[in-house]
């Protein structure tokens, strides 16, 4: 695994933290401690920076034409379209 596809899939899973702690203003279906905590600060403090420069590196890359080949391109995808919600809460 290659340095490109581990900061990805890193952001993939804080994006998914902040999911589940956007759900967790609504309705709480874990309980109070540490693995709730965990999720919440990996969801609003390390998700949207880490999913910023992860977008920014692949366009970066992507601009010169050396884009690596062994990352899936649905996670390229589905990491920008989670940046796209996150930079609107961002700027509101």
């Amino acid at each position: 695994m290659n340095k490109f596809s581990f900061w990805h899939k890193l952001a993939f899973i804080a994006n998914c933290c902040w999911l589940i702690t956007w759900a967790i203003r609504y309705r709480s279906f874990l309980p109070d401690g540490n693995v709730q905590s965990t999720i919440v600060v990996t969801g609003l403090v390390l998700a949207s920076g880490l999913n910023l420069l992860a977008n920014l590196l692949t366009g970066f890359l992507f601009l010169r034409g050396k884009l690596p080949a062994g990352t899936p391109r649905w996670l390229l995808t589905v990491n920008f379209l989670f940046l796209l919600p996150q930079l609107y809460l961002f700027f509101r």
